[in-house]
């Protein structure tokens, strides 16, 4: 039997996860209340006890967010394997993970924010933290090598940059070829930036 704190846990999980689902398949205006409780299957009286106001659902979905799209960041790490070229396996597993429903629905919330003053207030709290996980993971998918450059930290925020642009166009696009072919040319400005060869360059 599920303790108090387990069965809590689980009521939150459930609430984020409504969340998200309702950001990826209506867009932020489906963000409501009464839609995330109809989602989630709960009363609003369960919703509220674990999140009083909008705010604390907010900074709640970008931090549950984070996690997810660590979590999938890493699993594409983890198909590449160790063999392939760093570089390479970065911005793969990088731009797989900003193509997925969590990435989806953070890009959302930053498009949303630019009309709602109160959801970017709680934006900016939130994603300070997200900011540092974000570059715990690329720092981990370049390795250290990569990392102790002194210009690593302008090629890990450019990433980022360049990363975040793709996926937000992605949907216009009929194919991920051209996506792919900017992804390469980065990989080759990497490469000269932080004076990496891939063992395809030999």
């Amino acid at each position: 039997m599920a303790t108090r704190a387990e069965q809590k846990d689980a009521t939150r999980a459930r609430i984020l996860n409504a969340a998200t689902s309702l950001l990826v398949e209506r867009g932020y205006s489906a963000l409501t209340t009464v839609g995330v409780q109809q989602r989630a299957g709960l009363s609003r009286g369960a919703l509220l006890h674990h999140f009083p106001t909008a705010r604390d659902l907010s900074e709640a979905l970008v931090a549950n967010l984070v996690v997810l799209n660590e979590a999938a960041t890493q699993a594409a790490a983890v198909k590449l394997g160790d063999t392939v070229d760093p570089v390479e396996r970065a911005l793969t597993a990088l731009y797989s993970a900003m193509t997925q429903p969590p990435a989806r629905a953070e890009f959302e919330l930053w498009a949303a924010a630019g009309t709602d003053p109160d959801l970017a207030a709680a934006l900016r709290v939130a994603e300070r933290k997200a900011g540092r996980d974000l570059h715990r993971v690329i720092d981990g998918l370049f390795g250290a090598g990569i990392v102790a450059h002194p210009r690593y930290p302008a090629v890990r925020d450019l990433t980022v940059a360049i990363l975040r642009g793709l996926a937000g166009t992605r949907a216009l696009q009929l194919s991920d070829q051209a996506n792919r072919v900017v992804l390469e040319q980065w990989a080759d400005t990497i490469r000269i930036l932080v004076g990496h060869v891939s063992d395809a360059d030999g």
